[in-house]
């Protein structure tokens, strides 16, 4: 059973502090931090006896000031021939120079002792910090490598991706090119624009079943494979086979023959499609 489980099933003694409690559910943890969060739980239970020594202490003085005071042979009316004491005068009386030491001795023990939990904490976030940092880079790396080798699907478009959406579900086959202006992940709708400049205007609202995102790679994709893709100098995705992916200028181009596009002679032609308006269904 792993140390977690078994943190999970018990209390915390009363011996032990929260802290020391949470570092037990933790381990394995790096030495250097768990050297420091055992360093703050030290100085933690430090503060703590020093703060019992130092609240009694407080306390007495404070009360031994005040029975001092009202002690004190004050005038009892202004004809009095006692004369009315000064602040300084006052001050000697209440004053325990033994006591007040100790009390001030404590207080900066404390101070210094708290600066240095923080200055500690500082430190440990700053090592968390730099790891995570590194996680995410390593993670960036991986997402990049899995995107390369068509094994990671993104959570849903962003704002500006050329999409391919399905107005009429019934027809399985009919598919147009568009732009996403905003997508909502907690119900799954989109709002996309048509690319087709003659209705520039034209927005849709689909559900994600309704949306494709276009990001094949070419490692994706081989001769023959059945793809849909944009037909030239048009917004229509039609049917058609890959004859092959070549790079052209800075991209990817993929050579497709569609389906039922013979000439006046009968003849099919291959055609360049842009790799990001292919989409495999």
């Amino acid at each position: 059973m792993s140390s977690r489980a078994t943190v999970s099933k018990r209390k915390i003694e009363q011996s032990e502090t929260i802290l020391e409690y949470v570092l037990d559910g933790l381990t394995p943890i790096p030495p250097l931090l768990k050297r420091n969060l055992s360093h703050i739980s030290t100085l933690q239970k430090t503060c703590d006896t020093l703060h019992s020594k130092l609240t009694p202490l407080e306390t007495t003085y404070l009360e031994e000031s005040l029975r001092k005071i009202k002690d004190f042979p004050f005038p009892k009316d202004k004809d009095s021939n006692v004369p009315i004491p000064t602040t300084e005068e006052l001050e000697s009386v209440i004053s325990s120079p033994s006591t007040l030491t100790s009390i001030t001795t404590l207080q900066s023990t404390l101070l210094s002792l708290s600066r240095e939990k923080v200055d500690t904490a500082q430190h440990i976030l700053e090592y968390v910090d730099e790891h995570v940092k590194g996680i995410d880079e390593e993670i960036k790396v991986m997402e990049g490598q899995l995107k390369e080798e068509g094994y990671f699907e993104p959570a849903g478009a962003s704002a500006g991706d050329r999409v391919a959406l399905l107005l009429d579900p019934t027809s399985p086959l009919s598919w147009i090119l568009g732009c996403v202006i905003s997508y909502v992940p907690e119900t799954g709708m989109y709002r996309i624009s048509d690319s087709d400049p003659d209705v520039l205007n034209k927005v849709y609202n689909l559900s994600k079943s309704q949306v494709k995102l276009l990001n094949l790679q070419p490692n994706q994709i081989n001769k023959s494979d059945d793809v849909m893709a944009v037909y030239p100098d048009t917004t229509s995705f039609y049917p058609a086979k890959v004859e092959g992916v070549r790079k052209v200028g800075g991209g990817n181009v993929v050579y497709v023959v569609f389906k039922d596009d013979q000439d006046e002679m009968g003849v099919t032609h291959e055609k360049p499609v842009l790799l990001k308006h292919v989409m495999k269904l």
